[in-house]
């Protein structure tokens, strides 16, 4: 006869043991039915996030014809004020990247939020290059951390292999923002002024931290037992030297690609509207509509590209092509379209390569994202993804500026000083989709790091 050594306490019955089981399931992060529910409805939740980020971002852009005329700001200033936006993002990138591998990511997502929406307050009442240049220094100290916080967030729900698609989605919500909020704030400020468009972002902003507040969750995927990579399963419960991360030859790929799709995407922001509405000569709300255009194909692209990745990987395919291939030619593919923009005979046709030029070379944000945390063991990952956001985005602190003084340099109604800064960034894009070709083999630099 064997004895009873642990007896359940009297009151705990079946239907205790049955919700400590839904419990655990939900808690497990990927790792049941329940678990999976749970991880796509924050995923979404986060999207949302990404959603009001790239308005805030996009909205000076928006309002810039109507804000330069009202206020007298020149386009030199008018760069100057837009690249303002990244004179702390790279530092509060960093600094907040190390705090998250151990403050809950939920609590710095919910003050971010916040922070975001204080930022756009000045702007209602006061709107010279002094009070809107410090709004967008603070909006970007804000922001900097965004993106790879909340990438490490979502990770945090779905094993590597099952990563590719969830962070495609979060990072099409940068492209998301703008095809859903930029008719809606060229509504608003057609209707009510360029003030409004300000408020209106404000408000999303608190309202999103709200749901957040209630709903956010910490995942827990990272410790649930599944299918792992080569630098989760050696190194998983471990910390490696950042410098064995950032010098093998797929951070150095990603660092930069980064730069050249941040000097673009800066572009794309602050000038492409006012491209549109001065050259092109579209009027306001038809650019408002045509702005849509190259966010729209960008978001499609990602969410393809992360199904295409995920499906590759699934089979066999090593991530070096389901991947870093992947983004090489994109990029390739978007210089092509930068020097189509500048050559084309006919307006439909410069409309074309515009949206496929800051579309195509969109795609490797995901894949360098999903490539980076390839080789970051996941207690780093947060620091490893903020790294790479925080030294990327140093190109968006030089690009606007850089366009300004090319514009201004030529008059906001001429082309040739727009057509110069895209050729400057078909040149980087070029290069970077030739390096990411060469040096980025995720699976193989993730093996050296687990291997020392």
């Amino acid at each position: 006869r064997i004895p009873t050594l642990i007896r359940l306490p009297k009151e705990t019955d079946m239907t205790t043991l049955s919700r400590t089981k839904r419990r655990t399931q939900v808690n497990a992060g990927a790792g049941g039915p329940t678990g999976s529910r749970r991880a796509w409805a924050i995923t979404l939740l986060l999207l949302g996030f990404m959603l009001v980020n790239f308005g805030d971002r996009a909205v000076l852009g928006l309002a810039a014809a109507p804000l330069m005329k009202e206020t007298g700001i020149s386009p030199s200033q008018y760069g100057l004020i837009s690249s303002g936006f990244y004179l702390l993002f790279s530092v509060s990138a960093i600094v907040v990247g190390f705090i998250a591998n151990r403050v809950s990511n939920k609590v710095l997502i919910l003050i971010m939020a916040i922070v975001w929406s204080l930022a756009q307050l000045p702007i209602l009442f006061v709107a010279n290059v002094g009070v809107l240049l410090a709004s967008r220094v603070a909006l970007g100290a804000a922001e900097g951390p965004s993106a790879p916080v909340a990438m490490n967030a979502v990770q945090k729900w779905f094993p590597d292999h099952k990563r590719n698609a969830p962070t495609a989605l979060l990072n099409s919500g940068s492209a998301l923002g703008v095809v859903i909020l930029a008719p809606v704030l060229g509504l608003v400020i057609g209707q009510f002024g360029w003030r409004a468009a300000f408020g209106v972002m404000c408000a999303l902003g608190v309202l999103w931290a709200a749901l957040w507040a209630v709903f956010g969750r910490e995942g827990t995927a990272d410790r649930t037992p599944g299918p792992a990579t080569i630098g989760e399963t050696e190194t998983g419960g471990l910390r490696v030297p950042y410098r064995r991360i950032f010098l093998t030859g797929t951070a150095l790929s990603v660092a930069f690609s980064g730069l050249a799709l941040s000097f673009g995407l800066a572009t794309l922001v602050s000038w492409i509207p006012v491209y549109l509405a001065g050259p092109l000569g579209f009027d306001a709300g038809t650019a408002a509509l045509l702005i849509i255009l190259p966010w729209l194909a960008s978001a499609l692209l990602m969410s393809t590209q992360g199904a295409v990745s995920d499906a590759l990987m699934s089979r066999g395919v090593p991530s070096r092509v389901a991947r870093g291939v992947l983004g090489a030619c994109g990029m390739l593919a978007a210089a092509a379209c930068l020097v189509g923009v500048v050559a084309a005979p006919s307006l439909p046709f410069k409309i074309v390569c515009i949206t496929l030029a800051f579309s195509v070379s969109g795609m490797q944000f995901t894949i360098g994202t999903t490539m980076m945390a390839e080789l970051a063991p996941p207690r780093q990952r947060a620091a490893v993804l903020s790294i790479v956001a925080a030294v990327t985005a140093l190109a968006g602190l030089v690009s606007p500026a850089i366009t300004g003084v090319l514009v201004q340099a030529h008059g906001v109604a001429s082309p040739t000083g727009f057509h110069q800064s895209f050729l400057l960034n078909a040149a980087l894009l070029g290069a970077a989709g030739l390096v990411a070709l060469l040096l980025a083999r995720p699976a193989r630099d993730a093996a050296r790091i687990a291997a020392r």
